[in-house]
């Protein structure tokens, strides 16, 4: 979830002056607003958890509206923090960037259709325009077959094992991500 808390925005309640963070409707972009009473040199620095300062930019004036971009930083706490003259302001980012999977797999023994199972691999919206997928079939624990596709569209396909015990699928993604089913 992400979440925004200020430790200084106005100096008084109803004052408009102070620092502001506020995430955007993507999970990476949030608006940071600051005003001051008198102009200068702002300062704006981002530290992450550990305060290793990460970004910094100078501006002129009394305020800003700066639109910060946190793809690809890890999740977690981060400090924007604004020095005006002998003033400092913070804010905290709890930044928690969405993770869209490459793709979606299921796999399912279709109802009343002995040795019968279905596959699908639905791309999702972070997928590239190809992806890459090892599929394994096991029965008992030994591998009885193994293929690799290539998807520049969502898959589905049925697959027939002659029933005779245990079958586990295993579908792996070009990242390594494993998705198995046992029945």
């Amino acid at each position: 979830m992400l979440g925004v808390s200020a430790s200084t925005f106005a100096n008084e309640p109803g004052d408009k002056y102070g620092l502001a963070a506020f995430p955007m409707n993507q999970g990476s972009l949030y608006k940071v607003v600051y005003q001051s009473e008198t102009a200068g040199t702002l300062k704006l620095n981002i530290y992450d958890e550990s305060r290793n300062r990460i970004f910094t930019h100078t501006l002129e004036g009394r305020g800003f509206i700066q639109p910060l971009n946190f793809q690809g930083l890890e999740a977690g706490l981060y400090t924007v923090e604004i020095v005006n003259g002998k003033s400092r302001e913070t804010v905290t980012i709890n930044h928690a960037p969405k993770i869209e999977p490459s793709n979606f797999v299921h796999i399912a023994k279709l109802l009343n259709e002995e040795g019968k199972f279905l596959v699908s691999v639905a791309k999702g919206s972070g997928a590239e325009n190809e992806e890459s997928i090892s599929l394994q079939i096991f029965q008992n624990d030994k591998l009885i077959y193994n293929e690799r596709n290539k998807l520049d569209s969502d898959f589905a396909k049925v697959y027939a094992v002659q029933p005779n015990g245990k079958v586990t699928i295993a579908v792996v993604d070009k990242s390594g991500k494993v998705t198995t089913a046992s029945f």
